[in-house]
């Protein structure tokens, strides 16, 4: 927990973002303003996404984070609700005949060229209903065809 803490705070001043814009980031991830009221996932995921800031911004070498080894499993019980819908959706497309590789790295590959994030987890809110609302439209497409 708190290596989590001390890295976002350590993101947090490479990326030299006032308090204010600090609370409306991590707000938007997690519906909390605090990295203390958030649980050990949430933290990970404000980690996550600083870092891949910092890493855009060229702040951080992209070298230098070692996020710790999570399974597939793993990384969707931690899943939000709606990381959850697009999973269901990227898998019934694949089940469909649509889709040839559901693979978590096709699914970041191609979350990556739709709403310009490195993956999944670091998706935002609004970002997520894109996804969604992608995948929708893609299922539509996918039963015309069939």
């Amino acid at each position: 927990m708190a290596n989590h803490i001390a890295a976002i705070h350590v993101l947090k001043s490479k990326l030299q973002l006032s308090d204010s814009d600090y609370r409306v980031l991590i707000k938007g991830i997690t519906k909390k303003e605090s990295t203390k009221d958030m649980s050990d996932s949430e933290r990970q995921r404000v980690r996550g996404h600083m870092q891949a800031l910092a890493e855009r911004m060229g702040v951080v070498k992209a070298g230098q984070r070692r996020p710790a080894a999570r399974s597939f499993a793993a990384a969707k019980s931690e899943a939000s609700p709606k990381e959850r819908k697009v999973w269901a959706l990227w898998n019934q497309l694949g089940r469909d005949g649509v889709l040839r590789n559901t693979s978590a790295t096709a699914l970041n590959a191609w979350v990556e060229r739709t709403v310009h994030v490195s993956a999944l987890r670091f998706a935002n809110s609004a970002q997520l209903d894109t996804l969604i609302e992608a995948l929708k439209v893609w299922q539509q497409r996918g039963a015309a065809d069939a």
